[in-house]
């Protein structure tokens, strides 16, 4: 490619900020003015969804397990890929919520500057941040935000008029389509163990496993029977053990009293098959360890620093080894064969079989 045209292509990709501009300016007043009625623009938040709302439980002594799918690509437009195919396929208009990692403080986060989580660069091609931004009719609250710790919104009609943020490619719009949106605030660089797989605290592990139900739950209240998560408490924004993330997904489908055998389907598609959060929590603990022996201030200088750099040591040889994406771990997690061992396993949480009450 030569200097100019790696140039003109440069240029060609708008800045993070203009689209927000254009999103703001042109694409949600326009769909508030013509498509009120088909695409509300608004959202209602549940305080606390596991209190709140009630579901009617699955009274099958053996209920099936939703067909977990593990993918690349994005959240969005997979959802909304499966919302069209099991349309066609089963004969009703079936819709696919996407579980979306929130900002606790403000709707959308900064999507109006250059940031890069999912959410802020969901905003630009969308009308999510309008509609968390606007209580439905009904609501008891003026406000969703901040969004409580065990709470969350649902956005059932957020209108996708933008490609991914590559280039945000405007789309037609006899393209442009809706689907609903959960936005629950996922636990943020918790306290781990030595080795960084575990959660040092079960109090914070079972706070993450409250805001996964209350996402689920969230879903089948409003009807949806299939949905779409991504790297839902992954990456380096939050760093929550990856393979305790996907047992905790793996336990609630499976076990919860409440939404075990309603779901059919459950896709977990990550944007970047190479993301690494392991990766990141080591390379942190090595830094951590490694600034940590640098101070001395004991009176066994010496013993303290044959303890500081055997620790340095051993982190330093954690994070130097390979690292399992955590594509690949949830791809483990949820392969049909270990769904089927787990199942044939007492339930975890009582050490007896399931039970429904």
């Amino acid at each position: 490619m030569s200097p100019s045209s790696s140039k003109s292509f440069k240029s060609s990709k708008p800045k993070a900020s203009e689209v927000a501009a254009e999103t703001k300016k042109h694409y949600i007043p326009h769909i508030k003015k013509n498509y009120a009625s088909s695409w509300p623009t608004v959202s209602y938040l549940y305080h606390q969804p596991l209190q709140q709302l009630s579901i009617p439980r699955c009274l099958s002594n053996f209920p099936s397990p939703p067909t977990f799918h593990v993918t690349s690509g994005d959240p969005i437009d997979f959802a909304l890929h499966v919302a069209r195919t099991e349309s066609a396929r089963t004969g009703h208009h079936v819709r696919v919520p996407f579980i979306c990692a929130a900002n606790e403080k403000r709707p959308g986060g900064d999507w109006e500057t250059g940031v890069v989580g999912y959410e802020e660069r969901l905003c630009r091609r969308s009308t999510l941040s309008a509609a968390l931004a606007t209580p439905g009719p009904g609501s008891i609250v003026e406000t969703n935000y901040p969004i409580p710790c065990e709470g969350g919104i649902i956005s059932n009609y957020v209108v996708i008029f933008r490609g991914l943020h590559d280039c945000y490619e405007r789309l037609k719009e006899d393209q442009w389509a809706a689907t609903p949106v959960v936005s629950v605030v996922p636990a943020r660089w918790p306290k781990l163990s030595h080795s960084g797989t575990k959660y040092s605290f079960d109090e914070e592990r079972d706070l993450v496993k409250v805001k996964l139900r209350a996402a689920l739950r969230i879903c089948l209240y409003n009807g949806y029977r299939y949905v779409v998560i991504g790297d839902f408490g992954l990456g380096n924004g939050c760093r929550n053990p990856p393979q305790e993330m996907a047992e905790l997904w793996r336990e609630v489908f499976l076990y919860d009293p409440d939404l075990r055998g309603q779901f059919l389907f459950a896709a977990f598609v990550f944007e970047d098959e190479r993301q690494s959060t392991t990766r990141f929590i080591l390379d942190d603990i090595a830094k951590k360890s490694k600034s940590g022996g640098a101070g001395g201030g004991s009176t066994s200088k010496s013993r303290g620093k044959a303890s500081s750099s055997s620790t340095w040591s051993s982190s330093s040889s954690l994070a130097s080894g390979p690292s399992p994406t955590d594509y690949e771990i949830f791809e483990k997690v949820f392969d049909e064969s270990e769904i089927q061992a787990v199942l044939s396993q007492p339930d975890p949480r009582y050490q007896l079989d399931m039970i429904t009450s």
